[in-house]
């Protein structure tokens, strides 16, 4: 897949006890995993497919600290299992944040790329 982001992207420590979700359609997801971050996008895992084009919005909430941003789906990609034994499928999702949310853009990559 040919690679279209020009942003300088970060791959964040992983949160331990924050909470980060990707709402689709009035579904709730956990995100297992941040891949990568930037100002402009976002690349997470979790244990569900969805489809490209879709709106979504993410939302992050840690002890004294809570963030939001929509943004929209890019890509979503399986993500290849390292064993037979793990039961759990994972799907990379590309997430291009809306770019009229600036600031809101901004204070999320903050939050996440500073996650201990």
């Amino acid at each position: 897949m040919k690679e279209h982001r020009r942003a300088e992207r970060i791959t964040p420590p992983q949160p331990s006890q924050e909470r980060l979700t990707l709402h689709v359609d009035g579904q709730g997801f956990a995100v297992k995993s941040v891949q990568d971050v930037s100002p402009f996008g976002v690349g997470v895992c979790i244990e569900s497919d969805v489809g490209q084009g879709i709106d979504v919005r993410l939302s992050y909430q840690s002890e004294g600290h809570e963030s939001e941003v929509f943004g929209t789906i890019a890509w979503s990609s399986p993500v290849e299992v390292a064993s037979a034994a793990d039961t759990v499928s994972l799907y990379r999702i590309g997430i291009c944040l809306q770019p009229e949310n600036v600031k809101d853009n901004l204070h999320f990559y903050k939050l996440i790329s500073s996650v201990c």
